[in-house]
């Protein structure tokens, strides 16, 4: 890849005084790796000019007759003027010993030897030059692959971009950032994503003024939204109350935080988006020695962190799950299908949710949807590659048995595959800034 020199001296300058850059600058910087070879001319030159001049001197030496019979029927215009012959042999004077006659002829083997010392001074120059903005940007790539690698760097990101707090193995918050252009996403997250550079360290456990120091390097007043993923991508879907990776407790105690950032910045609250449970739960009660204290529980929940602090948006996949089977049930009976332990795990979930969002266990309509979700998928796989019940719509978390069903002849629309479902809430919520 060429490089412009004005283009990587800027981008260089930007690094070293710590300003923010843009993740195409990132990518521009990294790839620079201006080599120091020489051109194939000044190559050939540095092989040949010597010999030859040696080879040219040494034969005008021994045939000087032949030398004085060809120029003497060159053209008058090799000759050069008497005036122009005292400026020439006064700078062959300086490096060597003046020629002295007139005809150009005398002159190539002066010409060929110190030809390659004026190329040689002109590769001089270029050598400062070079080593004063490749080198430079060099050391400013080696700073920012350091940056990169600490999770510290300053980015300078497109306005409305969005801002992820992410753990290990969030399926759904990396197909976002891969489905945006990458000046619209930066990741927080405790350790470097593989699928991008544009990231920044933080632990959730960290002190208030790490947190300052993250959300300085990351936004700014025009940023769209900040968005969290507490919920393990495995538990999605109907989790329990604490299967989460980031507990509500905490969560909490980050939104506050992101908040006071904000006005201390004199920025505008920006919004929060929640992609988990809303009831997902952390809560403290107080006991003596015979046990609990009456009134004395205080609980936590995704649901109560989005009434409690202003622009919160919680996206519950369950909801969006069981909307959608709701929808594909039209009024037949909805029933679950899982192992033993499945049952015991997930059916009041299942069914307590439906409830919540309208369903009614007994309708009119004649016929039954079985849904199949389990404790393990490779149980969901089994059931559904298997075609033992018809009607049988399974729950999907993991891309791997997505692709399974897909081989095996499944049609799209005969399973619902949660991350694509989120996907798509998560994506129509952040363009409605």
């Amino acid at each position: 890849m060429k490089h412009n020199k004005k283009k990587v001296i800027s981008i260089a300058r930007k690094i070293e005084q710590d300003r923010k850059v843009t993740p195409n600058e990132i990518e521009y910087i990294l790839s620079f790796d201006k080599k120091n070879e020489d051109t194939r001319f000044i190559s050939y030159l540095k092989k040949s000019a010597v010999p030859l001049a040696l080879f040219a001197g040494f034969y005008f030496a021994v045939f000087p007759e032949a030398i004085d019979t060809l120029a003497s029927q060159l053209p008058s215009w090799t000759n050069l003027p008497q005036h122009l012959l005292r400026g020439v042999d006064y700078l062959w004077n300086i490096i060597g010993d003046p020629v002295e006659k007139s005809n150009i002829l005398y002159h190539i083997p002066n010409l060929i030897l110190y030809s390659f010392g004026v190329v040689g001074i002109k590769k001089i120059i270029d050598a400062i030059d070079r080593r004063s903005w490749a080198d430079r940007a060099r050391e400013a790539r080696k700073k920012l692959e350091g940056t990169i690698q600490n999770g510290t760097t300053r980015l300078n990101l497109a306005r409305g971009h969005s801002v992820l707090f992410m753990g290990n193995g969030d399926f759904i918050g990396m197909q976002f950032v891969l489905d945006h252009k990458k000046d619209q996403t930066a990741i927080i997250a405790q350790t470097q994503p593989s699928y991008t550079n544009i990231w920044n360290y933080f632990d959730p456990n960290a002190s208030y003024e790490d947190l300052e120091k993250v959300i300085e390097r990351v936004a700014e007043k025009d940023t769209g939204e900040f968005i969290f993923f507490p919920v393990k991508d495995d538990q999605i879907f109907l989790p329990a109350s604490h299967a989460y990776d980031l507990s509500p407790h905490k969560l909490d105690i980050l939104c506050q935080d992101i908040r006071t950032i904000e006005k201390k910045n004199k920025w505008k609250a920006k919004r929060i988006l929640i992609v988990g449970d809303r009831f997902h739960k952390s809560y403290v009660h107080s006991e003596d020695v015979k046990g609990k204290l009456p009134n004395t529980e205080d609980t936590i929940s995704i649901e109560s962190i989005s009434t409690k602090y202003p622009n919160i948006t919680v996206i519950d996949p369950t909801d969006i799950v069981l909307g959608e089977i709701i929808k594909i049930a039209d009024g037949r009976t909805i029933a679950f299908r899982a192992t033993e332990d499945g049952i015991k795990e997930y059916k009041n979930r299942f069914y307590k949710r439906l409830e919540m969002l309208g369903y009614k266990k007994h309708t009119s309509k004649k016929g039954i949807l079985t849904i199949g979700y389990d404790l393990f998928e490779d149980q969901t796989e089994q059931q559904t590659l298997a075609r033992t019940v018809d009607d049988y719509i399974p729950v999907v978390l993991s891309k791997s048995v997505h692709d399974a069903l897909i081989r095996n002849g499944y049609k799209r629309s005969e399973f619902i595959y949660v991350p694509d479902l989120v996907l798509e809430y998560l994506t129509q919520e952040t363009s409605e800034q």
